[in-house]
């Protein structure tokens, strides 16, 4: 489904359901509410203590440089018998874009694709500001996603005994805020259609064409239950690069 058919989707589609805080997780695999491994919710939790903005921004920058996946097994803190492209999940048939590019400045986000040549200092300075602007919005006026036009959507993992988690596809700044606040639970938009369930692994499109191995799928599912607290894949720090060009 492309960008524009999934925000019709979720705006016909969707069903909204108040969830806890700790059922969701990036798509990094890093959970929120769990004092665990979570870049975002390190940054906004050093906001939420008054700490000096530079010291969050520096943090932030410092495991982005150390956060360099060359494939979905890395990227999850996971150990699987194949190395599979960046963000191609077992439970879709989607191409998925390059997880690497040339060039800083192509990455459509700093904390989920990468480049040879480094990451690009405009890019970082988009992310300082959309987590310091949610932080200040949300401390200041509270949550209001219908006054902000800002509803978290997210997608639903169901396992066998029941157990939800809530992969958060749109909202990862607000989310990480609400958790550094310490709110406990939320109002989130999820497409029930759309929900991935641990029993249907048999029939998921990348295990039947054998593109994945069934354990292999099965602990990229796991993973947004039990969480990454893997987060440095590569030693020398990726340089910052000041032109996109």
């Amino acid at each position: 489904m492309s960008s524009w058919g999934q925000k019709l989707a979720f705006r016909w589609l969707a069903r909204e359901e108040t969830v806890a805080t700790r059922q969701c997780v990036h798509f990094c695999g890093f959970r929120y509410s769990r004092g665990e491994l979570n870049p975002y919710e390190t940054y906004a939790r050093a906001l939420a203590r008054n700490e000096p903005v530079a010291q969050a921004r520096t943090a932030f920058v410092e495991f982005l440089q150390h956060y360099r996946p060359r494939h979905f097994g890395e990227a999850l803190g996971l150990d699987l018998q194949r190395n599979y492209p960046l963000w191609l999940y077992p439970w879709t048939r989607r191409s998925v874009q390059p997880g690497w590019y040339d060039v800083p400045g192509d990455c459509p986000d700093v904390l989920t694709y990468f480049s040879e040549l480094g990451i690009s200092r405009r890019r970082i300075g988009l992310e300082f500001g959309w987590m310091e602007n949610a932080f200040a919005s949300i401390r200041q006026h509270g949550y209001q996603p219908a006054r902000f036009r800002s509803v978290i959507r997210a997608r639903k993992f169901l396992a066998e005994d029941g157990t939800a988690a809530y992969l958060i596809l749109d909202g990862n700044h607000r989310l990480a805020v609400l958790a550094a606040l310490g709110v406990e639970r939320i109002t989130l938009r999820h497409l029930p259609s759309a929900t991935v369930r641990r029993s249907d692994l048999p029939r998921w499109p990348r295990v039947r064409d054998g593109t994945y191995l069934p354990e292999d799928a099965s602990k990229v599912f796991a993973v947004y239950f039990t969480g990454n607290q893997r987060g440095s894949t590569q030693t020398p720090a990726a340089r910052l690069i000041d032109d996109d060009r």
